[in-house]
């Protein structure tokens, strides 16, 4: 009885451990694909010759630039080191 307890509370274990881990790098990933997205909306303005699509092309840039910075604030002292 002891040992299937055992082994029970290791399985939670380990996958509690997955699930930190995931965790950890969704964070990441996360932060990094607003910064993709950014530099794409970035690249585009300085291609683009229209003022309008130019325009548009820079506010992209500024909401994505915003997102990626407000997920660096978030996860900030998030990262979970001690588990």
């Amino acid at each position: 009885v002891y040992r299937i307890n055992w082994l029970k509370a290791r399985a939670r274990r380990d996958r509690w451990k997955e699930e930190v881990s995931l965790v950890r790098h969704e964070m990441l990933w996360t932060g990094l694909w607003f910064e993709y997205h950014k530099n794409m909306w970035e690249q585009r303005a300085l291609q683009l010759t229209e003022p309008g699509k130019e325009a548009y092309a820079r506010k992209q840039m500024v909401l994505w630039s915003d997102f990626a910075n407000k997920a660096r604030l978030m996860f900030q002292g998030k990262q979970m080191d001690g588990i």
